[in-house]
């Protein structure tokens, strides 16, 4: 058999169908990298968590300090830890269990949200750039 000149084998195409998938799989990778580093405009030093509850109780505590705190009022219990510049709740005595699963928040602005109980955890860094989803006038 003849080859034509300048005609590919299957290999040829091959080889380059891998270096395309290689180079997209390297621009998303630098994609994520860059967006997280991006989102990370939280300084642990500087940030608070603030728990508020049903009763009005309203907690801060240092995002920088590895700490537990329950939170129990009369419509339940919620035990919230702070670790590594990150919080979420541990464990909590409702029954869908939504603010245990959402997991560990580390942003300011981010927020964790028990409606069972009424209780909220957000993230406050006066320090923080201020980043907008929505603008209404």
């Amino acid at each position: 058999m003849v080859k034509r000149k300048g005609a590919r084998d299957g290999r040829d195409n091959k080889r380059l169908n891998l270096i395309l998938v290689l180079a997209i799989a390297a621009i998303a990778c630098v994609g994520l990298v860059a967006t997280r580093l991006m989102g990370a405009n939280t300084n642990a030093d500087t940030a608070t968590v603030v728990i508020r509850d049903g009763e009005q109780n309203v907690y801060e505590l240092p995002l920088s300090q590895n700490t537990t705190k329950s939170v129990t009022t009369d419509l339940g219990t919620n035990l919230i830890e702070i670790k590594d510049g990150r919080v979420h709740v541990e464990e909590a005595d409702c029954p869908n269990q939504d603010c245990v699963h959402q997991g560990w928040i580390d942003a300011a602005g981010e927020q964790i949200v028990c409606l069972p109980h009424k209780l909220t955890v957000d993230i406050v860094d006066a320090s923080a750039e201020t980043t907008y989803d929505v603008v209404g006038r």
